[in-house]
């Protein structure tokens, strides 16, 4: 067989395959015409999904996360513009707060305290069942002699601590105070339970469980009614 019979093809054959070509290239030259430019800018309705991202942007009033308080607001030509920030009021010297009843509002007013440390604060105020004294805020996490030195001119303290009954208490109270070790609750709920009740501080000062650095800190915190 001649090479050239493997090349060719019938008449039908050519027709269809020249109709075939014809129908690729309309197709291309459709999708050309009709294609939108790429650098041609295209109308995007931006302003309703800008408008909600501002939005999003702003504080919500429970949160405290700077010390400004902020708001969107337009102006004239009903035009979005950057949010008006009010600076965050800070004590003067001779002024003080009191710490067992501020809250992280008032802790932010005093110079070197922001949110964070207004938070911790607040928080570890409501762990120990309130501050009995001034010295205890050096235990909130982070709080270094620096920052101690700078705000303590501007706190007072009225001692108010909630107490805790240690005969009545269950095992997850006792555990949760910070001064409170897992152990030591342990050992408090097990004289309980085989001598009855404790009769005073002196009774857990006898124990090894407790040095005297614990019962002085625990005082001020325990009730044995």
């Amino acid at each position: 067989m001649n090479w050239k019979d493997y090349l060719y093809i019938q008449r039908g054959d050519r027709i269809a395959i020249i109709l075939l070509l014809i129908l690729i290239v309309i197709a291309g030259g459709v999708y050309i015409l009709t294609s939108p430019d790429k650098n041609q800018r295209q109308d995007i309705p931006v302003d309703k999904e800008f408008e909600t991202f501002l939005i999003n942007l702003k504080e919500k009033d429970t949160l405290e996360t700077t010390p400004y308080e902020g708001r969107i607001y337009k102006d004239e030509t009903n035009n979005y513009n950057y949010p008006r920030y009010t600076p965050q009021e800070k004590l003067k010297e001779g002024e003080t707060i009191e710490l067992n009843s501020s809250d992280t509002t008032e802790l932010k007013k005093i110079p070197g305290i922001g949110s964070g440390f207004a938070n911790r604060i607040v928080k570890y105020n409501n762990l120990l069942g309130g501050y009995s004294n001034l010295d205890q805020i050096k235990e909130v996490w982070g709080m270094d002699d620096y920052l101690y030195d700078k705000i303590l001119p501007y706190l007072t303290i009225v001692p108010k601590t909630k107490k805790i009954r240690v005969n009545s208490a269950t095992f997850e109270e006792l555990n949760k105070h910070p001064y409170i070790s897992y152990k030591q609750a342990k050992i408090i709920e097990d004289i309980r339970d085989r001598k009855g009740n404790i009769e005073s501080m002196n009774r857990l000062s006898l124990l090894d469980e407790f040095t005297d650095n614990d019962i002085r800190r625990l005082t001020p915190y325990i009730s044995f009614e």
